[in-house]
């Protein structure tokens, strides 16, 4: 085998659309990138296998048989955003095929060795294999036809948008594997998230075993389905031997605040950190990690500022903390203030608009919306941090029977519950005016 020593200044591990956008911002910035992406036809497919799946369902798209949808997502991964030919052209050095870490602290491919400055882990690298009885979710695309009834096997938010998007094409049973819907989300929006899962016929098996374990192998006969259907974390490391520089290969990692391990030339990102794998989330948190590992800063992750949406019936929108973790950061000095109206134009009966805000003092510290739009008014609204803010710009584009109504009612209780200056002159005034009329 030969022996090349290749400098870089970062290398990227990751096939997902968030990496690709890192090596290409990296490049950028004048910074010599190399993005190992050994799987990066399967993020692709994954992503466009969901779409098709969204799009064929809604009810403002004509209605084509799956064969369509198939060629349309073929069509999509041959004219991908950012494929390798085009990330070359910008100066990225893609290599696809699989390495792993030396105890020399290079990296291993095929017919040479690398070194780089900085190594970012981030989603799409690899995936967990597939069970026996089971397809892997991007694999839904190679099938002539969808099965009439699904199993799907997964975690957290990500498994919950495979099986709304499935529901609308067969008789789809959810196999959690963990304790409650969504972990990281507030208990509200899980309620309703859950009621909405129960209207659409979606039902929801919680299990806490892995797919393949021998505590629990999962079969398409016991869950009366035709097909069982995984949606894997896609983590980064699995084939990576980060044992040879001194990183357990758990899961969540163990990172400091700057997204850092212990090996202080190695930064993490997206779903091996733990918790909702969301673009939006691994997107911020590479913006981060990329400037930290290029130029040796100190940035930090500020989770209480995290926003991220989650498509489902009514999709939802985050911005910053739950009830619960403002609680624990701030006990009682925590106002709630929520409130819901139903959609004027609804296609389903159990759509909702639904707002939570959790204020300290004037300061918005969590927002939880649910309904249409949602995902894009929680990234909005996160750049008016504070009610006195806020309340003047819900009050201008105030819309009945929408998102926005749900909202200004949710300031509107804040606005009563406040002491306001000048309360002693109407209470006085009350007492003239009752004075005058006992005369």
């Amino acid at each position: 085998m030969a022996i090349y020593d290749t400098d870089y200044d970062l290398a990227i591990f990751g096939g997902s659309l968030s990496s690709r956008m890192a090596a290409c911002t990296a490049a950028q910035k004048g910074a010599r990138v190399a993005l190992i992406a050994p799987h990066w036809q399967i993020s692709d497919m994954t992503r466009y296998t969901l779409a098709a799946l969204s799009y064929a369902g809604s009810t403002s798209t004509p209605k084509k048989r799956w064969a369509f949808w198939r060629d349309w997502v073929a069509l999509q991964c041959a004219h991908t955003v950012l494929s390798p030919a085009a990330l070359n052209s910008q100066g990225v050095d893609v290599i696809l095929e699989p390495a792993s870490f030396t105890r020399g602290r290079r990296l291993k491919l095929a017919n040479r060795y690398l070194k780089a400055k900085g190594y970012l882990l981030t989603d799409g690298y690899a995936t967990s294999g597939p069970m026996a009885t089971g397809l892997l979710c991007h694999q839904l695309a190679k099938l002539e036809t969808l099965p009439k009834s699904i199993g799907v096997i997964g975690y957290g938010a990500t498994a919950l948008e495979w099986a709304y998007a499935l529901s609308h094409h067969a008789k789809v049973v959810l196999i959690l594997q963990d304790r409650s819907l969504l972990p990281a989300e507030d208990e509200d929006i899980q309620r309703l998230a859950a009621a909405q899962l129960r209207s659409i016929g979606v039902k929801v098996i919680f299990s806490h075993n892995s797919p393949g374990s021998d505590e629990c192998q999962f079969k398409a006969e016991k869950f009366n389905v035709e097909q069982l259907v995984i949606v894997p974390q896609p983590y980064a490391w699995e084939t990576l031997a980060l044992s040879n520089v001194g990183i357990a290969s758990d899961v969540p990692m163990a990172v400091n605040v700057c997204l850092q391990t212990q090996w202080s030339q190695l930064y993490v990102t997206g779903s091996s950190l733990g918790g909702e794998n969301r673009p939006e989330l691994t997107q911020q948190e590479i913006s981060i990690a990329l400037v930290n590992a290029l130029f040796g800063r100190r940035l930090t992750m500020q989770y209480e500022r995290v926003l991220y949406g989650i498509n489902l019936l009514s999709p939802i929108g985050r911005w910053g903390l739950t009830e619960r973790q403002a609680r624990r950061c701030y006990g009682r000095d925590v106002q709630i203030f929520q409130a819901f109206c139903l959609p004027v134009m609804a296609e389903n009966v159990a759509q909702i608009n639904f707002c939570k805000l959790i204020i300290l003092g004037q300061q918005i510290i969590g927002m939880h919306l649910m309904g249409d739009g949602a995902p894009t008014l929680a990234a909005a609204l996160g750049n008016k941090p504070d009610m006195q803010t806020l309340s003047p710009w819900i009050t201008a584009s105030f819309r009945p029977g929408t998102l926005l109504d749900v909202i200004y009612q949710a300031i509107d209780q804040w606005k009563h519950c406040r002491w306001c200056e000048g309360q002693w002159r109407r209470d006085g005034a009350e007492n003239w005016f009752n004075f005058r009329r006992s005369l």
